[in-house]
């Protein structure tokens, strides 16, 4: 065999494969919030998220050197699959479909998003009593009422609801609603079944239909 094809087929063998650190890091929280789901943040350790990924703990620390953030990857996992299901359900959609589409989507009508808000809970947990981790949570909170409003807003302009309400203001209200109903159900499932919850929508819904003006 010609020694130059061989010198070249043994440098490429040692050559460094291409890694998607996006990706990897995306896999490695996705673990981390499974773990999370399961067990709390105790389950979440460096150890078990290299054991059931494959990695060596090195490549898992090298991605999350300490817990807040290994909570924020997970976070930011979760609520990206929850942005995805978000986007899916409203598709062609606006106003008050939009919104119902969206709240049914925020609730924890599935396991999979039972499994979320067991992830999200954790977290708050956590950034109640540290401020980056406050900080952060602020500007998803303000994000998500934004969403919320810009449903009603549109609702408003289409004549579905009062065009002189405050817009801002009735979806920071549905979207604190949701988060209580969401909450309430992780405590007792039994209760807050899927039947109940989605019922519980159309509650939201029904009272904003019949908001009063503004002032």
């Amino acid at each position: 065999m010609n020694s130059s094809i061989t010198l070249w087929r043994a440098s490429t063998r040692s050559m460094p494969k291409h890694v998607d650190h996006g990706a990897r890091r995306y896999e490695l929280s996705s673990i981390a919030a499974a773990l999370i789901a399961e067990g709390g943040m105790e389950a979440a350790t460096i150890r078990e998220i290299a054991h059931r990924s494959g990695y060596s703990k090195g490549v898992v620390e090298h991605y999350f050197e300490n817990k807040d953030e290994l909570i924020s990857g997970a976070l930011d996992c979760i609520n990206r699959r929850y942005e995805q299901r978000v986007d899916r359900a409203i598709r062609g959609h606006s106003g008050m479909v939009a919104l119902r589409q969206r709240i049914a989507a925020t609730l924890p009508v599935t396991p999979v998003i039972r499994n979320e808000w067991k992830v999200r809970l954790v977290f708050w947990s956590m950034a109640a009593v540290q401020g980056t981790l406050r900080e952060r949570q602020a500007q998803r909170f303000e994000r998500a009422i934004e969403y919320f409003a810009a449903d009603i807003a549109y609702a408003m302009q289409t004549g579905e609801v009062s065009a002189t309400l405050d817009a801002r203001q009735r979806g920071y209200e549905v979207f604190t609603a949701t988060i209580g109903i969401a909450s309430l159900a992780l405590y007792n499932p039994s209760y807050y079944n899927k039947a109940f919850l989605l019922a519980e929508i159309d509650r939201l819904i029904e009272r904003l239909n019949h908001q009063l003006p503004e002032g």
